[in-house]
């Protein structure tokens, strides 16, 4: 019979086989290669009647499900001679039941609780590499590194942002004994930019390739500077929500328009712990009949951004 394994309610590493069910005490761990360890601390003459090694390495396919735990669907064709018992292969699903703490350089920390064999709480940290971003819906996702394709992992909900123009996800869960509603937010340390008409993008400042690139269209085309904002509609993708599948969101950015001395526009907007940064737009500059002074905005590329920002003569 092939041994099949799972994670039971405390995310112990369980093996059903040859008629046997028992919990498997030890720790897991995730390598660079986003491989999953379970390293065993039973001692060698179980091991040996049981037919295991010092160390199980699962590959497969990472995933999140709905109720945002963390899932790995085993390979059914790998069997590594060391690593798992000989001539076996290893079936099933691990479903760690925990949270998602941490988005910082471009990896996903999930934490879980588990205890161990004399019953101490044990907390242990898996830790994914790849990078964060976003999907033609506006949902942002994790893709996991892999050699072949990588795997999704999607936040699934809507995303807001926090009073320092930060992106926050709130993750809601379902604690499976109690069955009460638990909410914990992941906080997307980043700083905005406008390049394209249709397009708005957030880049994670701990990240080396991680980015959100969100379909959006402006709100406010002509702007006056004391109000200090640029307003973007936009719509986030839920499954199984209304025909269009989207719930619209209004994103606004504050922050200070200044004139360059190049004829062009700058936006300094102001982030956690009073972080400045700055957008920079070229601009097309007409004057209307009231003297007032309208900038086109344009990108690097000279592309029409779609936003005019009008300057009076008193601002």
């Amino acid at each position: 019979m092939r041994p099949k394994y799972s994670v039971d309610n405390d995310n112990r590493l369980v093996l059903a086989g040859n008629a046997q069910v028992f919990p498997i005490d030890g720790v897991f761990s995730v390598d660079e290669e986003n491989r999953l360890y379970y390293w065993l601390n039973e001692p060698e003459t179980w091991r040996v009647k049981h037919q295991l090694p010092e160390k199980l390495v699962f590959t497969g396919n990472w995933s999140l499900d709905p109720n945002n735990d963390l899932q790995l669907e085993l390979s059914r064709n790998e069997s590594r001679q060391g690593l798992i018992p000989k001539g076996t292969v290893p079936i099933g699903t691990l479903i760690f039941k925990g949270e998602i703490i941490s988005c910082e350089s471009d990896k996903l920390v999930f934490e879980l609780k588990t205890v161990d064999k004399n019953g101490l709480l044990q907390v242990r940290i898996l830790k994914l590499s790849g990078v964060w971003l976003a999907d033609d819906s506006n949902q942002i996702y994790f893709s996991v590194s892999k050699k072949d394709s990588p795997d999704t992992l999607t936040l699934q909900g809507a995303w807001q942002l926090n009073k320092n123009q930060q992106i926050v996800y709130t993750c809601e869960k379902t604690n499976l004994k109690t069955k009460d509603k638990i909410s914990s937010t992941l906080t997307f340390s980043g700083f905005w930019q406008i390049s394209s008409a249709n397009k708005l993008t957030y880049i994670l400042s701990t990240g080396l390739n991680s980015k959100f690139d969100f379909k959006a269209q402006i709100e406010t085309p002509t702007i006056y500077p004391k109000e200090g904002l640029i307003k973007y509609r936009l719509g986030i993708g839920f499954e199984g929500l209304s025909p269009k599948g989207t719930v619209p969101q209004i994103i606004s950015l504050y922050g200070t328009w200044k004139i360059n001395r190049d004829i062009g526009v700058s936006f300094d907007m102001e982030y956690a712990k009073g972080q400045i940064r700055t957008l920079d737009f070229g601009a097309e500059v007409n004057f209307n009949k009231d003297n007032e002074a309208i900038f086109n905005l344009k990108n690097d590329f000279g592309e029409d951004l779609g936003i005019s920002v009008v300057f009076k003569h008193k601002f």
